[in-house]
């Protein structure tokens, strides 16, 4: 964890990924267990990674680019908001949603957590 790798400092952890967005969120998914999201979608693990890429989106915004938020490949992580995307991408004609999600958002059932309606909207 943060107290044993980086003498109990986010800033020492942030700075050990040398300015690399992609690289912090591996040493965040390394040394915090709680921020290695996943979904099972169709009997498979599909690593998300929205926790550790909302960390570094934060720190990014929060030093507004510079210093320790200074992260040349910022641009690489994934659009954090993932409750919204695909609503919008739907919207937009994009993704298509199955048949058996269609109904359910339909018919605002809600979605079991893990589930794969969950996974096919997350991943």
């Amino acid at each position: 964890g943060l107290l044993e790798r980086y003498e109990g400092r986010a800033s020492n952890l942030i700075a050990a990924a040398g300015g690399s967005a992609v690289e912090l969120v591996g040493l965040v998914l390394d040394a915090f267990p709680g921020f290695r999201d996943y979904a099972i979608y169709e009997g498979r693990r599909v690593w998300l990674c929205k926790r550790a890429q909302i960390f570094v989106g934060d720190v990014w915004g929060a030093f507004r680019g510079q210093g320790l938020g200074r992260f040349d490949d910022i641009g690489q992580l994934t659009t954090f908001a993932d409750y919204r995307v695909p609503v919008v991408l739907r919207q937009l004609g994009i993704l298509k949603y199955s048949q058996h999600l269609t109904e359910q958002i339909q018919s605002r059932q809600q979605l079991q957590a893990g589930s794969g309606a969950e996974g096919e909207l997350r991943a």
